[in-house]
């Protein structure tokens, strides 16, 4: 789409080069940013400006139309249309790890972390793909990034990977979501704006919802940015953990003030919803579909402050036999802020979804670990994990650097195993037979690593520097799990 010549401008450019000669359609018009005596309309006596454009508001007016060519082919009508201003603006995708072929997946993608997650009780949200937590209080679940469908690409995205929410082959019927919880610097541009929530999703061939339908949440709350917790290795982080808890139905545990906030449907989705609960009709082909979900700044009601945000996208399976195909995908996860003014042409303020934000595997990797370092023991590979010193003969303090600064420090478990140098040669390793925070010299994680304790049968004396290392076999045992998840 082209735009056409118009005199909503920014008045920065005009400063760089003095005083500009205003021209095209829109000549005369007050140009958004100027004070009135930059722009020049017309030219008097020995090239003095005599006369400038008026001046123009200080910031794009939330009405703002902006008329463009549509550059529809063969004529198609219409090929002049008008942009609301909001559209252009605040477009950042505030979802992390919603491109699964770019999300790190540390935790499902490897044998460890596979089987980690199968011993974990999906009845409190529980980290999948970075970022995403999962829950099915009655139902049993398994997420993956599936890749195996060659030719199922994703509209507009041009992938075949996509999360995989998949009822068990024998697992019982119920309600499961896969969701995601902002903490409050990244909740902060969503709050009094619209939240708009983009995805692409697909129902699997015997996906057994009522009517093959799912439902999406877009919640706040007014419960403050706490740190991390992991009661048990893997978990979500506390507001997380409830906000999942109230979005499979038990609103009552939910964070303070939670609130399900979807008050409509972008254009080109349609649904119902009720009590703040979009539900969509799913399909077997892949679908985009946007809600919008306007945040207020205070609890209705109340002076007490939103605080955060956090969607998730669920189903619940009647079926309970023996199949492989009840599952939805979602790939292509965007939550936007957008303007909630009122105006003639958008009576609910902005609610369409920009085109997704692609980030590249790099980025995306330093944004996740921001709030999740996950390290199973490796077994394809031999490798050093952490710097150590023997305390004793018998335990060696090891500090681990996380790859990227975290949000806060994290909450950190350990599974024990891994390995230790064992003689002064450095030619032999010895077990970990014990893995855990450092006693003998306590202190906490920070937001840049943690101290751990090596229990193993160590020649070295005290004093003598150590490396933790993995096994680089399928008997490796080892995870440390470092969570800032909100």
């Amino acid at each position: 789409m082209k735009f056409k010549e118009y005199g909503l401008a920014v008045v920065a450019l005009a400063a760089t080069i003095g005083i500009a000669l205003a021209g095209g359609a829109f000549n005369g018009y007050p140009i958004v940013g100027d004070p009135g005596n930059d722009v020049c309309l017309s030219l008097g006596n020995n090239g003095v400006c005599n006369q400038f454009s008026p001046v123009g508001p200080t910031s794009i007016p939330s009405g703002a139309m902006i008329p463009a060519d549509s550059g529809l082919p063969g004529g198609q009508s219409p090929q002049t249309v008008n942009i609301p201003a909001g559209l252009l603006g605040n477009s950042t995708n505030r979802l992390i790890g919603g491109d699964f072929s770019t999300n790190p997946n540390q935790r499902p993608s490897t044998t460890k972390g596979v089987a980690s997650l199968a011993t974990l009780s999906p009845t409190a949200a529980v980290i999948t793909a970075d970022r995403w937590w999962t829950i099915a209080p009655a139902a049993g679940v398994t997420v993956t990034i599936d890749s195996t469908a060659a030719t199922a690409v994703v509209p507009g995205l041009n992938n075949t990977k996509a999360l995989r929410l998949a009822r068990t082959t024998s697992g019982a019927a119920g309600i499961m979501c896969i969701g995601q919880t902002l903490d409050a610097a990244a909740s902060q541009p969503l709050i009094g704006n619209n939240a708009v929530f983009s995805f692409w999703e697909e129902n699997g061939r015997a996906m057994s919802a009522t009517g093959g339908g799912f439902t999406v949440n877009v919640d706040y709350t007014s419960a403050a940015d706490t740190a991390a917790t992991q009661a048990t290795l893997g978990f979500a982080g506390a507001n997380g953990s409830l906000f999942a808890l109230g979005d499979v139905g038990l609103i009552s545990a939910g964070p303070t003030n939670m609130t399900r906030a979807i008050g409509g449907f972008s254009a080109g989705t349609t649904g119902t919803v009720t009590s703040g609960v979009a539900t969509i009709g799913g399909s077997t082909t892949w679908n985009r579909y946007s809600v919008y979900a306007p945040i207020p700044t205070v609890i209705p009601g109340t002076t007490t402050l939103v605080t955060s945000v956090s969607v998730s996208v669920c189903f619940a399976p009647t079926l309970t036999s023996a199949i492989t195909t009840d599952w939805i995908e979602v790939e292509g996860l965007q939550l936007e802020a957008k303007s909630s003014a009122v105006t003639s042409f958008a009576p609910t303020g902005i609610t369409a979804p920009s085109a997704f934000e692609r980030r590249s595997a790099a980025f995306e990797q330093t944004l996740a670990q921001y709030y999740w370092y996950y390290n199973f023991e490796d077994q394809a590979a031999i490798k050093t994990v952490a710097s150590c010193t023997d305390v004793t003969v018998a335990l060696a303090n090891c500090w681990f650097q996380f790859p990227t600064t975290m949000r806060i420090a994290p909450n950190v478990k350990y599974t024990t195993g891994f390995q230790a140098f064992t003689t002064t040669a450095y030619s032999a390793v010895g077990a970990c037979t014990a893995l855990a925070a450092s006693t003998s010299y306590v202190t906490v994680p920070s937001t840049t690593g943690a101290l751990a304790a090596c229990t193993a049968a160590l020649t070295p004396a005290a004093g003598t520097a150590n490396s933790l290392t993995t096994l680089g076999t399928a008997s490796a045992t080892g995870i440390i799990s470092a969570s800032a998840e909100p």
